[in-house]
């Protein structure tokens, strides 16, 4: 058989979340602020966000680098918190994180603190938007662009600390709940944003969603209508509805059921499957899969060979039919050797052709 014309990033991407096969199985290993090095900048440079051009260039000239077909709009997972007030750190060559020895929320009494904010108009959410504006001009036409959105209750845990946070849901849930409703009207308006200044996806991450972090009830409970609110309003926009959970053992159905998705990214397999295998049978054709080089053990520290052996083995299970983006099964380290980027971008159109 002739092998399919060659299609730009877009097209394939396009493509294979219609659980179709493109010309090749597409790739885009999340090289999100591993592009900072490519603009020569700082990471803290990168990361404030004072030099859009700066930023959009290196998106632009880390696809020609490393030759993958889309772009996430991710800076790091401290973006909504500190515009709502969260104090955050800047590492000069790492990821910016809160001060979570001065929390913006330091007490249950605080979650009052969090008031309505206007995402459009100041500080790293406007940033995101206008970055998302700058690469749908350059590169829109020919590359995947997705958006990016920490969900409520990740925003909310940036602002508070992961250990209180999570006593909060149990002792002072009327509190944690009355700050998510202010919250989602925040981040409705931002996801909307995105999708307006050309995102084709915006991507909510939903991290508690998985068995390492919460129950099942207990993430219903505080993030169900909430995650749904959100994607309910990037489908409004006709943008496409992604998910991003790096947790062990995602809950799928629970996915399914308040996002509705076109697409999950993830790291690990689903909590009701046993195998990369048993995932592709059950949920393969229902939610497209994109993942899951580790992004450690082998993305920043694998072999060439390690590197090629795991996209090769990915491939086999999940390329058939469509329905998959190979990449990093969460954020590629940002100090990680861009070689390696590379390397999994060029065994993937080693093996991902199809025929």
């Amino acid at each position: 058989m002739a092998m399919k014309d060659e299609m730009n990033g877009l097209q394939r991407v396009a493509t294979a979340l219609q659980h179709k096969e493109a010309d090749r199985v597409p790739v885009a290993p999340l090289v999100c602020g591993a592009s900072h090095r490519v603009a020569g900048l700082t990471y803290a440079e990168w990361a404030q966000g004072g030099n859009v051009e700066a930023m959009v260039r290196g998106h632009v000239d880390a696809t020609k680098l490393l030759g993958h077909d889309g772009v996430v709009m991710l800076i790091d997972l401290s973006v909504e918190a500190g515009d709502f007030g969260c104090e955050v750190l800047y590492p000069e060559m790492n990821t910016p994180h809160p001060n979570y020895e001065k929390p913006f929320i330091s007490g249950p009494e605080d979650y009052k603190k969090i008031e309505r904010i206007n995402p459009r108009k100041g500080g790293r959410m406007k940033t995101v938007i206008d970055l998302t504006a700058g690469l749908s001009k350059e590169i829109g036409g020919t590359h995947a662009l997705v958006g990016f959105v920490y969900g409520s209750i990740g925003t909310l845990s940036m602002m508070r600390g992961p250990e209180n946070f999570f006593m909060d849901l149990m002792e002072y849930p009327d509190e944690v709940l009355g700050a998510i409703e202010v919250l989602d009207e925040v981040l409705i308006d931002y996801a909307k944003a995105q999708a307006e200044a050309g995102a084709h996806a915006v991507c909510v991450d939903h991290l508690y969603c998985s068995q390492s972090i919460l129950s099942k009830d207990l993430w219903e409970k505080f993030e169900g209508e909430s995650l749904k609110k959100i994607c309910d309003a990037i489908r409004g926009t006709g943008a496409i509805v992604a998910l991003h959970n790096c947790g062990n053992g995602i809950y799928f159905d629970l996915s399914e059921k308040w996002a509705n998705p076109t697409t999950i990214s993830h790291a690990y397999v689903a909590d009701d499957v046993s195998s990369w295998e048993e995932q592709k049978q059950k949920w393969g054709g229902k939610i497209a899969s994109i993942g899951w080089v580790p992004p450690g053990p082998v993305a920043m520290m694998g072999t060439p060979e390690e590197i090629e052996e795991e996209v090769k083995s990915e491939i086999e299970i999940f390329g058939k039919g469509g329905g998959f983006i190979l990449s990093t099964g969460c954020e590629y380290p940002p100090n990680a050797p861009l070689y390696n980027a590379r390397h999994i971008v060029e065994c993937s159109k080693k093996y991902g052709v199809y025929s």
